[in-house]
């Protein structure tokens, strides 16, 4: 079994930007696109999972911008997982173009039940926990530990989940926080950022017909983002690290 995916992606309209450049949301998309193509290979694709009745679900993801691809550009995305723990495993992501790399990621993942809604443990789903890692790590610090409050003095905007931001867990997409936490920004705002690197971290699922508050303050280290559920409990929060 093959413990690593590349291929090249052309770059086009639904993944740039106003200026032609790839999206934040975009680099998202194309990390998550391809780790589910592996997941394919691996035996724990759609279809393999819902046989378990369980789903993949994101804990947690970082990325860092090393330098922003456009319009028409062929970059070649890399992916692979990590070794297993009980519950999670990471997966890493590399973004290059010819021999310059553009981006890196990383994700914590886990799988649901989608009847229960716990987690799975690893070898519990058919997962290949055998299968012998590649060796390389990229972005490995521990991720960060989030503890903001939601502050009314930094509530900015509400957001309605609709049926456009529902995945095959039904609830809110991972990469459909990121579309709509970027949303909020002008695209003053938007020019004005030098986003060298995203984190965020997911605590509570987000359902279809929810308005979700949107808190948003800056500082020296640049844009912290919190999304709070209706029922005030902290539903994601990410951090746009600046240059």
């Amino acid at each position: 079994m093959k413990n690593h995916l590349e291929k090249d992606v052309s770059l086009f309209t639904s993944r740039v930007d106003y200026e032609g450049k790839l999206k934040l949301a975009g680099l998202f998309d194309l990390f998550m696109d391809l780790a589910a193509e592996q997941a394919e290979l691996m035996g724990v694709g759609y279809e393999d999972m819902m046989r378990h009745r369980a789903f993949w679900l994101a804990v947690r993801t970082r990325v860092h911008i090393y330098k922003n691809p456009g319009y028409g550009d062929v970059v070649r995305v890399k992916t692979w997982p990590g070794k297993p723990s009980l519950v999670k495993c990471d997966r890493f992501y590399t973004l290059k173009m010819g021999e310059e790399l553009l981006a890196e990621g990383r994700t914590e993942w886990a799988a649901q039940n989608i009847d229960t809604g716990r987690v799975m443990k690893t070898d519990g789903f058919g997962y290949p926990v055998d299968m012998e890692p590649l060796p390389e790590r990229v972005l490995d610090r521990p991720f960060t530990r989030f503890k903001d409050k939601p502050d009314p003095e930094f509530l900015h905007t509400t957001y309605t989940v609709c049926s456009r931001d529902i995945d095959t867990g039904h609830h809110m997409n991972n990469v459909a926080y990121v579309r709509m936490l970027m949303g909020t920004f002008t695209v003053a705002e938007l020019q004005a950022m030098d986003v060298a690197e995203a984190e965020i971290s997911y605590s509570s699922a987000c359902r279809e017909g929810e308005t979700l508050r949107v808190y948003r303050r800056k500082d020296d280290e640049g844009w912290h983002l919190l999304v709070q559920k209706p029922d005030d409990t902290v539903a994601a929060q990410m951090v746009l690290r600046l240059r």
